[in-house]
């Protein structure tokens, strides 16, 4: 059964045309990288375009297009062209390997795939096979046809993201219009987002944060700075991206904001007057350096998942600042419950498993299986199970404990070990695998351990074979390959936390 919720959006209208409206008022922002930039009115163009050439898709409320292009000008206007067409866009990484695309476009079967013109040599061959349109930006019309509008209904799938699955496979995620219009209606009214500011994207659009940086920012009518790949992995570029568009609002992980703490050194930004992050814990040497290079700022944790949005926050104090943060608060429109090991409510002050529901929560996995999975019920209402441990103080205000499960977020991105493993073990020279994380240092560092019988496996194999298959959040940084079996506990499973703790001995 798929997820719902009981809350009402109360902005009727169709999610993108309260965009184009939202758009149309302020036609002169503009969404650029450091080295191309559109206004709004030449975005909205080119959305029609899009839109013109996906007209004979069809309504269908569930229909899907793929798009698979660097972050720019035109990425943007695709995902509004899609939407405008009453359709659903699954946006997917160019950065991941081609291996894990395929496979993800073999399950997900769109109709058409978006490209830019250096993505769309890496999927001629796959769309041949596959029968999929390939709509490449460079070979769109000039000109603007005149197809009407479709007017999409508000229950109608808006997104479709992948997350890291416990098979291997990664779990395709179904997020409705709904969802996404209370989403940024709460981030412009919170943040007051305006014409008069530009609000820096880093994450890839493939990750639920991008919500937050499209959305809000066009229905806001503030201008949206696009960290493309390369310029996003460059602490001096994201410097010279803030300065270039006077960016006021800033949103990633932190380990972003690290790379510019680095590059910043004694600089300062004062005209940034929001710093939001979210993703991985922050280090607290790392927010005092943040404190000093953006002295105007307001500081924001946000605490969230692809399967709900954000949904906790805390305004970070200055003076006092605790360490390690808290989750904060839910969000107006959020309902939370912690559930003990029997899933039953713990009330008052006390941990359990969070569960949440709220309007921006997805309608669902594709795998209904997986649905039931992560649904749990109370009175007859479905909450999601975030598998997260919290703790709820006497003030009411949530802490992270840690997860109940074997998924793990390293530099932001959801990581589920299972996933690691079960690649690992399907290489020919492996007999077992465990993944785990060293958090002995300031950063969480990605480890993998490997029974091997074969004197020809080697630790830069592994990661070869990886980087074929998974992203790179997922390969491990360390290998250790042993003729020992992985160790296990006493119920005959892999034992990551002695892993951690205890010396084995390797062959590398």
């Amino acid at each position: 059964m798929l997820l719902q919720t009981n809350f009402q959006v109360s902005e009727t209208r169709a999610f993108f045309e309260m965009l184009r409206e939202e758009m149309q008022k302020t036609p002169e922002a503009e969404v650029g990288t450091l080295t191309e930039t559109a206004s709004f009115t030449k975005i909205l163009d080119i959305a029609d375009i899009i839109r013109a050439q996906l007209h004979d898709i069809g309504s269908d409320r569930d229909a899907v297009v793929a798009i698979c292009a660097e972050k720019s000008p035109h990425s943007v206007a695709a995902i509004l062209g899609v939407l405008s067409s009453g359709l659903a866009y699954a946006p997917l990484d160019p950065s991941h390997p081609d291996t894990r695309l395929t496979s993800i476009l073999d399950d997900l079967a769109p109709p058409v795939l978006i490209v830019d013109d250096a993505t769309r040599s890496r999927f001629e061959v796959w769309a041949r096979r596959s029968g999929t349109q390939l709509l490449t930006f460079s070979e769109l019309p000039k000109t603007v046809p005149p197809v009407p509008v479709a007017s999409g209904a508000q229950r109608s799938l808006a997104a479709v993201l992948h997350t890291s699955g416990s098979t291997g496979k990664p779990k395709r995620v179904l997020i409705e219009a709904p969802a996404l219009d209370a989403f940024q209606s709460w981030v412009v009214g919170e943040i007051s987002i305006d014409i008069d500011d530009c609000v820096l994207s880093h994450a890839p659009f493939a990750f639920d944060l991008s919500f937050l940086d499209i959305f809000a920012s066009l229905a806001g009518g503030a201008c949206l700075a696009l960290a493309d790949t390369k310029t996003a992995r460059n602490g001096p570029k994201l410097v010279e991206m803030m300065q270039q568009h006077n960016v006021t609002i800033w949103h990633s992980a932190p380990s972003a904001l690290k790379l510019v703490a680095e590059a910043a050194c004694e600089l300062t930004l004062p005209q940034v007057r929001c710093v939001l992050f979210a993703g991985e814990p922050m280090q607290s040497r790392l927010l005092r350096q943040l404190f000093r290079i953006f002295p105007n700022a307001r500081f924001i944790n946000i605490y969230g998942c692809t399967e709900t949005n954000d949904t906790f926050f805390y305004d970070v104090p200055r003076i006092d600042t605790p360490d390690p943060l808290p989750l904060g608060r839910k969000l107006p429109y959020v309902d939370y419950i912690l559930v003990d090991n029997a899933d039953m409510p713990v009330s008052g002050e006390g941990q359990g498993e969070l569960w949440v529901r709220c309007p921006t929560m997805m309608r669902g996995y594709s795998d209904q299986q997986l649905t039931a999975k992560a649904t749990g019920w109370r009175d007859g209402v479905g909450y999601y199970r975030t598998g997260d441990m919290v703790r709820r103080d006497a003030n009411g205000m949530v802490h992270f404990i840690g997860r109940n499960d074997t998924i793990v977020k390293l530099s932001g991105v959801r990581v589920d070990l299972n996933e690691i493993e079960a690649c690992l073990q399907a290489h020919p020279l492996v007999d077992e695998a465990a993944a785990y994380v060293d958090k002995s240092g300031d950063t969480a560092v990605l480890n993998a351990f490997v029974s091997s019988k074969s004197d020809e496996l080697n630790s830069i194999d592994l990661r070869l074979y990886l980087m074929k298959r998974l992203p790179t959040a997922a390969i491990p940084r360390k290998f250790t390959i042993s003729i020992q079996e992985v160790p296990k506990n006493s119920n005959g499973k892999a034992c990551r936390r002695m892993l951690e703790q205890q010396l084995v001995e390797t062959q590398t």
